[in-house]
């Protein structure tokens, strides 16, 4: 019996937030599992191309990770997958583990930050990554990417739990709804003056930098203040957050045998 573990992230082009959001919930799991050999697999081919080009770095996809660890004689291979939702992404992690499955005695996947089995832990671990003492004419907006896939959904469904401890929180998206302009009435109905902007994201690098937090006339901070509100942004990632950590290291523990 010879184990893997793969650690399956979206990827980052912009090596201060790699290290920061994707190398610390590598090394935390690292840390868990010493006598394992860990692996690095970025699913987005657009990160891995940018990085070949720009920095001379060969990262796996889960097809040629699986391909050396065959090769290699590993038997038991366990995916600690980093995703906020099991959307496009996750997807591909599904299918090349299908594809191989014969190769191996097993292959095992983690599941993603946000799920149908998703709660209180969840919902702790991103209270403690936002501001939860909040005045009543103020809010807190996370912002996701979004996605047209159908896990989609689990942004409003984690929206929805969250409001029970935290009433003035929303959840919107760069990409599919809720969108900035449709969470804007809902927030000037409850007189909100003051929002609390974090991006809901596991990496803060092109989009927490400039979609998001930026001065630029089309960031999402720069909205809020055109439509009068008070923003104050936070450019962080949730993969800095200990709670968050801990989350995913408790995600392959589930799987691994």
């Amino acid at each position: 019996m010879k184990k893997a573990i793969i650690i399956a992230s979206f990827g980052c082009s912009i090596l201060d937030s790699r290290e920061k959001y994707i190398e610390t919930i590598e090394s935390a799991i690292k840390d868990n599992y010493k006598n394992i050999d860990c692996f690095r697999v970025f699913t987005s081919e657009i990160i891995r191309k940018k990085m070949k080009r720009e920095e001379n770095i060969e990262i796996d996809n889960m097809d040629s990770c699986l391909k050396k660890l065959k090769a290699n004689g590993y038997t038991h291979v366990y995916v600690a997958a980093t995703h906020i939702i099991p959307g496009f992404e996750y997807d591909k992690i599904l299918k090349a583990a299908n594809e191989y499955q014969n190769d191996f005695e097993e292959i095992r996947i983690s599941r993603t930050l946000l799920d149908n089995k998703m709660g209180d832990k969840e919902k702790s671990a991103v209270k403690s990554y936002i501001k939860t003492d909040l005045k009543n004419d103020e809010a807190v907006v996370l912002v996701g990417h979004g996605t047209e896939h159908i896990s989609h959904k689990y942004y409003k469904q984690f929206e929805e739990l969250l409001k029970k401890d935290v009433n003035n929180s929303f959840i919107i998206n760069i990409e599919g709804n809720t969108y900035k302009y449709e969470v804007i009435k809902e927030l000037k109905e409850r007189s909100i003056n003051k929002i609390y902007l974090y991006p809901f994201l596991i990496v803060a690098g092109d989009h927490a930098l400039n979609d998001i937090t930026s001065n630029e006339d089309d960031s999402i901070k720069s909205y809020f203040i055109k439509n009068g509100f008070r923003v104050e942004a936070f450019i962080n990632g949730l993969g800095a957050n200990d709670l968050i950590k801990d989350l995913f290291v408790d995600r392959l523990r589930d799987v691994y045998n």
